[in-house]
């Protein structure tokens, strides 16, 4: 039999798809493409066999000869042997002045199919379903179009360059084929090269030996015009990183390859394509000559890191899930999305659940046990682990944290390096440091940094928790706070420190969480992230191990109060709440969840929703709410009437007019008060969705002295309710006071936007709205309202929307002022009523006498 090659299994793969009629094949076309072929050779090729060969199913090994040969058959051949015959006889067919350029072709289609084969059975997801890159065709097709001898592909390690090389290499042998193309590629990878370098042969002279012309026989005068065909050679050397080479080497290999480059450089037909990282070409931009006019960079997609090879994007993630499991047809959200656009982490996922992948699973946790399960394999497995890991506390050690300086100086460290050479090595090649050098002509600047942001945050957790004993409590939290007041890096290493405990046993001391100084934004971020974790450890719980216990007993109060403030409200909120329900909450707990839960239905006007949680709330006794100062089932079940019914239940009002005439005491406990929180602003909405607006001051003016609060401003309660409070005064038409009001919090949003959580935001522009409402500042609402709608898609809150917009269409003002607006409010108005079962009518009663 013909040796299997893997161009011409490619070539006719395209004939049968030719022969079908078939510019593009779908998975649901294997079955028609299978009936097809029995009927014309008698045999049958499986529905499954097809998927496997056009890439739809996994494939480990290559097709049968019997599959092979009936394929053959149906393009009109005797077999694969007569199909490859006569593939060939047609490629040869040349005339003898064309015999070096085919005899170098021949020779270098060897080595190239070689490196090809070792590079795709390296590749993390099996090569037949990753994708090829559409900005390398780009790439590419500006480097041919222009006057260029070299071009090279820049990234990190890890970004998919080498399978997007492949892919691409794959492509152009085959139109080689199909469209008798004269192109000549020579395929390398690095490692091919140390073997060069250790014979001490020059790479020129090594490079012509193995094509298989003598060192007298100069490679131009052999491919002279005369003698050579259309078509160009291309030089691909992937994986041209330092860390590969010993001492010197790679600097004489740079130095030899700048020597080809200098040399064939005026021949257009010769190009070079290298692959290298980042920092290796930073480094040695001055041996490469990088400013020469024949080099092509191409389009630097990330200037920090100095990539010309982007991340996955939304569509490439579609496209490679499905090309890994056909049957996953879920949408896949953007913020998935942009977890995994990084080729590293989808590898990272992809081992783990190779057998039943899909992304649908993903959460908040996902990218921090990828990170941690790599951490582990490379890094506290195998040789020099403990030298790297004393290397990288050497390393944080020289770290300046407050000054947001994590470059570290490699003169003042070089000791440390020295001393862990081996080991400094070994994290240099797998991308978990980094060294740059920015010398100039005045001073030599090496820098090491980590490789990303991820491994940096990791670092740094594990060094303050090796410095607390290893152990997460209110001493670890103290530290935290004191080195990164004000610190972007804050948030994901509590977060490593959160992982750490539980992993360990530690969950008695998740207390400590709560002493963390974080404004709004992050603890929302750190919720979100620990209601993840806490279900998916609750999901993986067993009968043994340190989570055995943990959820067979209450809730620590200082980690269940955390979870509490309108300002979370969200989407990802709900389940954070909910992971609180895996606990053996006291009856005050479950009803004070169930009442978030709730909350978060009627902002997001899940009436469904909201009705399953008051079944849930009327199971309690009359004596498990006596623990409330306002019930929140009575707050409840008057917002459902309200939406439901339109009725107005009066109960609820003799219970807000005797709270504000006859105000409960003042208690400093600590549960009741962060507890009651939430309840109060319940109550304060509850009269606002009811249009209440006086009884809302009166209520507001009273809660104020029973439940004082710290008054800074950005705190979710506080900050909320000033809102409801520019609401009555709104309502009330009050105009110096909402103003009061609303330049307050807009000082607030100057200096601290980015503490807002989403809630908050969709608050302030409503608030925004409602004061350019009532100073005739008309103009401004539209603006406004886009910034409203922005955080509401972040939110979740429809009410606050549907409430603001049913403000706007009934004032005649803002109907004459933009008819086109207005028309655009009424009818999202009117679909988002419609959706959420609301009749317009609710919005419309008001009542504002008492």
């Amino acid at each position: 039999m013909t040796a299997f090659s893997s161009q011409l299994f490619e070539l006719l793969k395209s004939y049968v798809l030719e022969n079908s009629h078939l510019t593009r094949i779908q998975a649901s076309d294997c079955k028609i493409l299978s009936a097809r072929i029995s009927d014309k050779t008698s045999h049958t090729v499986s529905e499954t066999t097809l998927k496997r060969i056009y890439g739809f199913a996994l494939s480990k090994f290559k097709p049968s000869l019997f599959t092979i040969d009936v394929l053959s058959n149906y393009c009109g051949y005797n077999g694969w042997d007569d199909f490859c015959k006569k593939q060939d006889k047609q490629h040869t067919n040349s005339n003898h002045k064309n015999a070096d350029w085919d005899s170098l072709s021949q020779k270098a289609a060897k080595i190239t199919n070689f490196t090809l084969q070792a590079l795709k059975n390296k590749s993390g997801i099996p090569f037949n379903q990753s994708i090829k890159r559409n900005f390398l065709d780009k790439h590419f097709d500006e480097f041919l179009k222009g006057d260029y001898a070299a071009t090279v592909l820049l990234a990190p390690p890890s970004y998919g360059k080498t399978i997007a090389l492949c892919h691409w290499v794959d492509e152009k042998l085959a139109l080689n084929i199909t469209s008798g193309s004269n192109d000549i590629f020579l395929f390398f990878s690095s490692n091919a090269l140390m073997n060069v370098l250790i014979s001490g042969k020059d790479f020129n002279d090594w490079l012509l030996a193995l094509l298989g012309y003598t060192l007298e026989e100069d490679i131009i005068s052999l491919l002279d015009s005369n003698k050579r065909k259309e078509g160009n050679f291309y030089l691909i050397i992937d994986g041209l990183d330092e860390h590969m080479f010993k001492n010197n080497w790679f600097q004489l290999l740079l130095d030899q390859l700048m020597d080809i480059f200098s040399f064939y450089q005026s021949h257009k037909w010769f190009k070079i394509v290298l692959t290298m990282r980042s920092t290796n070409w930073i480094n040695n931009r001055h041996i490469l000559d990088y400013d020469h006019p024949k080099w092509f960079i191409g389009t630097i997609t990330d200037q920090q890191l100095n990539s010309n090879v982007p991340l996955f994007n939304l569509q490439e993630i579609k496209e490679l899930c499905l090309n890994i499991n056909p049957e996953m047809q879920t949408p896949i959200p953007a913020d998935v999305a942009n977890s995994f656009n990084h080729p590293l982490y989808f590898q990272f996922y992809y081992k783990q659940h190779k057998d039943n992948f899909s992304l649908n699973n993903i959460d908040h946790t996902s990218i921090y046990d990828l990170i941690s399960n790599f951490i582990f394999n490379k890094i506290y497995q195998g040789h020099h682990a403990a030298d790297k890991t004393l290397l990288l506390k050497g390393l944080i050690e020289n770290m300046d944290f407050k000054k947001h300086e994590y470059d570290v100086d490699k003169l003042k460290v070089n000791d440390l390096f020295s001393q862990y050479n081996q080991a400094y090595k070994e994290l240099l090649s797998i991308g978990f440091l980094k060294e740059i050098n920015t010398s100039n002509d005045a001073q030599f600047n090496t820098y090491v940094q980590f490789g990303n942001n991820n491994f940096s945050e990791l670092a740094i957790a594990h060094k303050l928790l090796y410095d607390n004993n290893n152990t997460f409590d209110g001493n670890l939290i103290k530290a935290i706070n004191l080195s990164f007041s004000n610190n972007e890096l804050k948030v994901p290493i509590i977060k490593w420190c959160v992982m750490h405990a539980m992993k360990n046993g530690q969950q008695e001391n998740f207390s400590a969480l709560s002493r963390a100084d974080l404004n709004p934004r992050e603890r929302l971020d750190v919720i979100a992230f620990f209601g993840d974790l806490l279900y998916k450890v609750h999901l993986a719980q067993s009968n043994t191990g340190a989570t055995t216990n943990f959820f067979k007993q209450d809730c620590i109060d200082g980690l269940f109060y955390y979870f509490f403030g309108l300002e979370l409200i969200t989407p990802d909120y709900k389940k954070a709440l909910q992971s609180l329900l895996k606990f053996e909450l006291s009856n005050y707990k479950k009803i004070l969840t169930y009442s978030a839960l709730a909350i978060t239905s009627v902002l997001q006007l899940d009436l469904p929703a909201l009705e399953a949680y008051l079944l849930k709330l009327n199971v309690f006794s009359h004596e498990d709410y006596q623990e409330f100062t306002i019930s929140p089932l009575e707050c409840l079940n008057t917002i459902y009437y309200f939406f439901k019914y339109g009725i107005i239940k009066k109960d609820f009002f003799i219970t807000i007019t005797r709270f504000y005439f006859n105000p409960p005491k003042q208690t400093g406990n600590l549960r009741y008060s962060q507890g009651n929180d939430l309840i109060y602003l319940l109550a304060g909405y509850t009269l606002l969705i009811c249009q209440k607006p006086r009884k809302m001051l009166r209520y507001i003016q009273a809660l104020q002295k029973v439940h004082a609060k710290d008054s800074t401003e950005s705190t979710g309660y506080n900050f909320f309710l000033k809102i409801l409070m520019a609401d009555s005064y709104f309502l009330l038409g009050k105009v110096k006071e909402l103003k009061t009001i609303h330049d307050h919090i807009s000082e607030l949003f100057k200096t601290k936007e980015s503490s807002f959580t989403p809630y908050m935001k969709q608050a302030f522009y409503s608030l925004k709205i409602k004061k350019a409402v009532l100073n005739g500042e008309y103009n401004a609402i539209p603006g406004y309202f886009k910034y409203l709608n922005q955080a509401t898609e972040k939110s979740g809150n429809r009410f606050s929307k549907i409430f603001t917009i049913n403000l706007l269409i009934s004032n005649p003002a803002v109907v004459n002022q933009d008819e086109a607006f207005y028309k655009q409010l009424a009818y999202n108005n009117s679909r988002a009523l419609r959706e959420c079962g609301l009749s317009p009518e609710i919005f419309s009663h008001h009542d504002f006498s008492n």
